[in-house]
């Protein structure tokens, strides 16, 4: 399970440097529901509203360079 640790914290570190990117046009309504679903839904359905795709690579280095930051 030490996997799924280091996928939340790569995805958080991503959803964070998308958020540096946008600031105060992050949607707090979003937000709330994103986390109030919790472990409910996939990734790829919490990221949707977003308009982010995980399986764009860009996504992911926007995380790493959080990290390399």
């Amino acid at each position: 399970m030490v996997y799924a640790y280091a996928f939340g914290d790569c995805l958080v570190n991503s959803l964070y440097a998308v958020y540096e990117k946008i600031g105060e046009r992050a949607s707090p309504s979003v937000n709330l529901a994103m986390l109030a679903a919790g472990g409910t839904k996939h990734h790829t359905e919490l990221l949707a509203p977003f308009g982010l795709n995980a399986r764009d690579p860009k996504f992911w280095d926007g995380g790493l360079s959080v990290i390399a930051g």
